[in-house]
């Protein structure tokens, strides 16, 4: 079918007078206006479901009409739905002209990329980086709930848009944190009976605090370090620890790697306290090589609901993954050997965490790149089940083993690639714990804390 052409009054020199590439502000919401229609884009009734079509509709100030930019490096954004934090792509990853755009898990494929320009009178063109088609609104319909597709450079202005500025932030600020324990990586907070709070990380560090605001350095959260890990870390730190309270002492797993190998090992070591000097090496409770599925690092420990234990772990390759443990030893379970594979992405997941609430398990888990300071795209999914084998599908009602996963939280101001995160259950509720690269601090790894609820229909959301 031919495109519909145009009379002269609808047609602008788009692509004669489209400036460079520009920004967008990841601080605030916007409403993305058609220049002429004057509607706004929107996901009708705030449908949840992925693959639900974009259209246009009156401006009525829903969140269904808000819409977020989180920067993905060279000039490029993926566009988060508030209603439905699911981001803005293309059916199917069409690159046909017609093809409608959908909202879908950030799954990380190209069709969800898109790259901004200004035209000369000051709208703007935005450009899907998987097709190089802009979008539009098809055949130039004025109507409300018209489709919104993508198509090559007509010189319309449906192809035209305002971005609407609302001046409301897309996600709140993290709770105020202070000391020399909060420039943290991979943190993982627990509460001890005595009501201090212990946070680790990354190259094993540890904090302490009485209020959960100020935190002091308190040495190292593992000593001493196991001589078998040097295998793995090859003269490297340990990573993102996670502490479970089993059997009157505490357990602390931890992962042994290096950067972008998938030669690594999750370790085991007791104390009978979270802060202790001495902690008992129990050695490997799970290694992997070039030769297995899955890389071996960021354990998460969870009892489920009759008593058991688990752990989660996984790291790019196949994504992540879930063991059965012996209450006793903390290692794999010997009557229940399966490793289950939980979730799968084509760019870059990992670090997981499953958390128990009202009848759901939630894994929650970092997706994209991190570590880049404030060029990192890391942010915060979720998906969940019934059992904490699976299968875990997201609020759009993807399987998160092909790539679903709600965004929880993603880029904001200066907030910048917030991942890495736990979950626990505090006096005041549950609370995710999280690193953040600070735009007003060089990029420099940050504590980030913030309260979670729950929806009417069972899915967090920070606040």
């Amino acid at each position: 079918m031919k495109k519909l052409t145009f009379g002269l009054a609808l047609l602008v020199a788009l692509v004669g007078n489209a400036g460079a590439q520009t920004s967008v502000s990841d601080s605030v919401e916007f409403k993305i206006k058609n220049a002429n229609s004057g509607l706004v884009l929107s996901i009708p009734g705030a449908n949840q479901a992925a693959g639900t079509s974009v259209i246009q509709w009156t401006d009525n100030g829903t969140t269904d009409q808000m819409w977020h930019f989180i920067p993905m490096g060279n000039g490029q954004y993926n566009i988060e739905n508030m209603a439905t934090h699911q981001v803005m792509g293309v059916a199917s990853g069409s690159k046909s002209n017609g093809a409608q755009v959908v909202q879908w898990a950030d799954n990380g494929t190209a069709d969800h990329l898109w790259t901004m320009t200004q035209a000369a009178d000051g709208n703007y063109l935005i450009k899907n980086v998987n097709s190089g088609l802009y979008l539009e609104v098809y055949q130039a319909n004025k109507s409300t709930s018209a489709t919104i597709d993508q198509w090559g450079a007509t010189g319309c202005l449906c192809q035209e848009w305002q971005l609407v500025n609302t001046g409301t932030a897309p996600y709140p600020m993290p709770g105020a944190v202070s000391g020399n324990g909060t420039g943290v990586h991979d943190p993982f907070m627990l509460r001890d009976a005595g009501g201090t709070y212990w946070l680790s990380g990354t190259n094993n560090t540890l904090a302490s605090s009485s209020d959960r605001i100020n935190f002091t350095n308190a040495g190292s959260a593992l000593a001493p370090i196991p001589s078998w890990t040097t295998t793995y870390t090859k003269g490297g730190m340990l990573w993102a620890p996670n502490v479970a309270y089993m059997n009157n002492q505490y357990y602390q797993y931890y992962s042994a790697s290096s950067m972008g190998s998938q030669t690594s090992a999750i370790g085991l070591a007791t104390a009978p306290t979270p802060n202790s000097s001495t902690w008992t090496d129990q050695g490997i409770v799970i290694s992997s090589s070039p030769s297995t599925p899955y890389n071996a690092i960021d354990p998460s420990v969870l009892q489920d609901g009759n008593g058991s234990w688990w752990m989660s772990f996984g790291s790019w390759w196949n994504g992540l993954y879930l063991m059965q443990l012996d209450p006793t030893s903390g290692k794999q379970s010997t009557a229940n050997t399966t490793i289950y594979h939980l979730a799968q992405r084509s760019h870059g997941l990992e670090g997981s965490y499953l958390y128990y609430y009202n009848g759901y398990y939630y894994l929650f888990a970092s997706i994209n790149n991190c570590c880049s300071g404030v060029n990192s795209t890391y942010r915060i999914i979720v998906g969940r089940a019934t059992a904490v084998t699976g299968p875990y599908y997201d609020r759009g009602g993807l399987n998160m083993l092909n790539g679903g996963g709600t965004i929880v939280l993603s880029a904001h101001d200066n907030i910048n690639g917030p991942g890495g995160q736990t979950l626990m259950t505090d006096s005041d509720g549950p609370l995710i714990v999280y690193h953040y690269y600070d735009g007003n601090n060089n990029g420099s790894a940050t504590l980030g804390i913030n309260r979670v609820g729950f929806t009417a229909d069972g899915w967090p959301f920070v606040f």
